[in-house]
C-alpha cells in the first residue's frame, strides 16, 4: 500500500471517529489543502479532533453548488438554507413588481450572492446585504468579487433594518439567529465552541431578532413588503402569534420540518 493511500485511510478513520459522514470527499480535500499549504495532515486532524469544523480550518464552504469564503465571524452555511434561494427565485418570478431584495444578517453573503448570480440577466432588481459585523461584511464583499457580482450587490452595515428606507415591492430575506436558549445549550460542541454565538442564539424563545425585524417592517408603512425567514421549527406557533393579523405561508425543508415562513407585511 502506498504511503499516500495509507495516509488517506488514516484521515478517513479520524474523520469518521469525529462524526463526519462524507469522509472520502473531505479526506481528499484535506490532502489537497495540506499539499497546497505544505503542511502535515496531522496538524489539520488535531484541530478536527478538538471539534473544529473542517470548513473553518480551510476558510471556505459550499453553498448552492459554489464555494464561499468564511471565517469565525460568519456562520457555516447549512444545506437546508439553500432552499431559501429557490423560494426567493420562485417568488420573484411570480411577483415581477418586486425590485428590491434585501438579505438581513447576510453573514458570508451566500444567499444574496447566489440570488444575484442566478438572476444576473434579470433587469431592474436591486440586491442588498446587511450585517452588523464589519468582519462579516468584509467576507461577504470578497465573496461578491469571487462570484463576479460585486457590481450587483450592495453591502451595508446596519442593525437589521434600522436607518434603511424601504421601498414598495421589497422582498426581505432573513436567516437571523433563531435558536432558543434551551436548545442552544445542547448543540454539538463543534457548534458551541467554534461557531459565532451571536449568529445562532435567538434569545429565550428564538424569536428575539425576528420580532424586532417584523416591528421595523411594520413601521415602514409600505406596500408589497414580503418577508422570507428561516426558523427553528419548534418556534412556529409563537411566530404565528407575532404575525396574528397576517397570512403566513409555511414551507417545509427537505426533511419535512417547518423551516421557512413567507409573509406579506403590507400595511
Amino acid at each position: 500500500m502506498s504511503e499516500n493511500l495509507k495516509e488517506l485511510y488514516q484521515i478517513q478513520k479520524i474523520l469518521k471517529d469525529s462524526g463526519y459522514n462524507d469522509t472520502s470527499r473531505i479526506s481528499r480535500e484535506i490532502q489537497e489543502y495540506c499539499n497546497k499549504k505544505a503542511i502535515s495532515p496531522t496538524l489539520v486532524l488535531k484541530r478536527i479532533q478538538t471539534g473544529e469544523p473542517w470548513d473553518y480550518i480551510r476558510g471556505e464552504s459550499e453553498f448552492y453548488g459554489n464555494k464561499f469564503l468564511l471565517n469565525r465571524k460568519t456562520l457555516i452555511p447549512r444545506p437546508e438554507t439553500e432552499q431559501m434561494v429557490d423560494i426567493a427565485i420562485s417568488f420573484l418570478e411570480e411577483n415581477p413588481d418586486y425590485k428590491d431584495v434585501i438579505d438581513v444578517g447576510t453573514g458570508s453573503g451566500c444567499i444574496i450572492i447566489s440570488l444575484a448570480k442566478i438572476l444576473k440577466d434579470k433587469k431592474g432588481i436591486n440586491f442588498y446585504g446587511i450585517d452588523i459585523d464589519n468582519e462579516a461584511l468584509g467576507v461577504a464583499r470578497k465573496n461578491a468579487v469571487l462570484h463576479k457580482v460585486n457590481e450587483k450587490v450592495v453591502f451595508l452595515k446596519g442593525n437589521l433594518l434600522k436607518h434603511i428606507v424601504l421601498q414598495d415591492g421589497t422582498l426581505i430575506i432573513a436567516n437571523l439567529p433563531y435558536i432558543p436558549k434551551k436548545i442552544y445549550k445542547n448543540l454539538d460542541k463543534s457548534v458551541l465552541n467554534f461557531e459565532p454565538k451571536r449568529a445562532l442564539l435567538g434569545g429565550k424563545d428564538g424569536l428575539k431578532y425576528y420580532k424586532k425585524l417584523i416591528s421595523q417592517v411594520k413601521k415602514a408603512h409600505k406596500n408589497d413588503i414580503s418577508l422570507l425567514i428561516e426558523i427553528e421549527p419548534s418556534t412556529l406557533e409563537n411566530l404565528r402569534m407575532v404575525l396574528d393579523n397576517y397570512e403566513v405561508y409555511v414551507i417545509k425543508d427537505y426533511r419535512g420540518l417547518n423551516r421557512f415562513v413567507l409573509v406579506n407585511l403590507t400595511s
